[in-house]
């Protein structure tokens, strides 16, 4: 199965994620009595929002191999992109003590889902 996605629908999925992530994480701060967050913490979850989706468009030109390969080839690769940005974002920010296992943290579960989600839809969208 390939998916179907073109520039225009990507940037709108970006823009979609990035909302729904940024009043989630905003929501959840403000609940436990976190008031302020840094303007480069919002940036990054763009490119890291930007990242994810926006690898699905490659997505398409890994080989055809088994759809669950696709998706571990896929997914080392993306993590591997989102791992370079945190460690890049080092030089120009102090890091959390805990910040790479954060990220793996935060981007693998949506990851799993979204792969679940495609991994169903194959399933039955073939019979």
């Amino acid at each position: 199965m390939r998916i179907n996605l073109n520039w225009k629908s990507a940037l709108i999925l970006i823009c979609i994620a990035y909302t729904l992530l940024t009043l989630i994480s905003s929501s959840h701060a403000l609940l436990i009595g976190v008031t302020t967050e840094s303007h480069f913490h919002l940036l990054a979850r763009f490119a890291v929002t930007a990242i994810g989706i926006g690898s699905i468009l490659i997505f398409n030109m890994l080989p055809r191999w088994p759809l669950w390969a696709m998706y571990v080839v896929h997914y080392a690769a993306t993590m591997g992109i989102i791992m370079g940005l945190v460690w890049v974002s080092g030089y120009f920010i102090e890091l959390h003590p805990q910040a790479y296992r954060d990220i793996f943290l935060n981007f693998t579960p949506i990851y799993l889902l979204i792969a679940a989600g495609f991994l169903i839809r194959a399933r039955y969208s073939s019979r």
